[in-house]
């Protein structure tokens, strides 16, 4: 199963709460990574409204290969971890994060401190939820409990249909703050999910975040939604155009259907 479709929309980490998407900007590769420009000479970057930028799949795969010279090492991380932790430290600059820490059998993505309070935060992508090149997803539940169990420390899942934003940081230590989720090219839907209780997962995981509008989950997939550039997930034009049924956005477990659809799909 693939995991990202075709990339839209640019992402921009000094206005990531607005600017949604899978366009990396050249400034944003070399601080995430952590790299020069020397380092990126044999990157074929696209000018989109003026912008150098590049499909993040590329950044990934290249650096997953070490093929960028001088980036941060791998070391069991994603990229997208790294771009948690660029947006993290853009939020509260005087933030102490670590990564990779061991607890058990376990290694927990990152580990933030922030004016003596304490949180561990695991990235999740589309493989933790769904039967994918990776096989059978193991419940996220079980590693979440076990280590605050025997940390007393929350672990906070933070599932790729979080944005990766600076309003979803704060929603981490504020609980006024009301977070954002977005889903534009995931092509590992809800309705792929293995578990019986995906809806529940869902909604427990996206309410850490405040991130659920008074609609539901639809505005994940709309364009422009929240005040925010964010593309359009192009699942809707497939499913109104009948290429696509509507089930491959409902996750198992669910009640309400208009919960979990767009807008224009709204039955």
């Amino acid at each position: 199963m693939a995991i990202l479709g075709k990339p839209q929309g640019i992402f921009d980490l000094n206005n990531s709460d607005y600017c949604v998407g899978s366009y990396i900007l050249k400034s944003d590769i070399k601080e995430i990574l952590n790299v020069e420009d020397s380092d990126l000479i044999n990157i074929k970057f696209k000018n989109i409204d003026g912008n150098e930028v590049c499909d993040e799949r590329i950044i990934q795969k290249l650096w997953y290969a070490g093929k960028i010279n001088n980036a941060i090492t791998v070391d069991k991380s994603s990229l997208d971890e790294l771009f948690l932790i660029a947006i993290i430290k853009k939020t509260y600059p005087n933030i102490i994060i670590e990564r990779q820490i061991k607890i058990l059998r376990y290694s927990i993505d990152l580990k933030i401190t922030l004016d003596n309070k304490q949180l561990f935060i695991e990235f999740d992508g589309p493989y933790h939820f769904a039967y994918t090149k990776f096989g059978e997803p193991k419940n996220p539940i079980i590693k979440k409990n076990k280590v605050q169990d025997k940390t007393g420390i929350e672990v906070i899942n933070w599932p790729y249909w979080i944005q990766r934003c600076s309003s979803n940081v704060k929603a981490l230590f504020e609980n006024d703050i009301k977070g954002y989720g977005a889903l534009w090219s995931t092509e590992v839907l809800f309705g792929n999910f293995f578990f019986e209780n995906s809806a529940q997962i869902i909604d427990d995981f996206t309410k850490r975040f405040n991130a659920i509008d008074k609609n539901g989950y639809g505005y994940f997939y709309d364009s422009n939604t929240r005040d925010r550039n964010n593309p359009k997930h192009p699942i809707i034009e497939k499913i109104k155009n009948g290429e696509k049924n509507i089930d491959i956005l409902l996750p198992k477990g669910y009640k309400n259907i208009n919960y979990w659809i767009p807008k224009e799909l709204t039955i």
